[in-house]
């Protein structure tokens, strides 16, 4: 597989993975006590997970 196909499907996993987390965080909060801790829990994994897209998205536009 060529490195760019690699660096996008990494991408697309990890944006997958945002997404579900927002989900998550849509569904607690949803609920009529939401555990906060759980919620400020995965809105920091989006944090670090948004980072790492930047990081192989800036790696993608390098390769052109």
């Amino acid at each position: 597989m060529g490195r760019n196909k690699d660096l996008r499907k990494k991408i697309a996993g990890r944006q997958r993975m945002i997404e579900g987390h927002e989900e998550k965080i849509r569904g607690e909060l949803s609920k009529p006590h939401p555990d906060e801790s759980l919620i400020a829990h995965w809105r920091s994994e989006i944090e670090v997970v948004k980072e790492k897209v930047a990081e192989l998205t800036r790696r993608l536009e390098r390769d052109w």
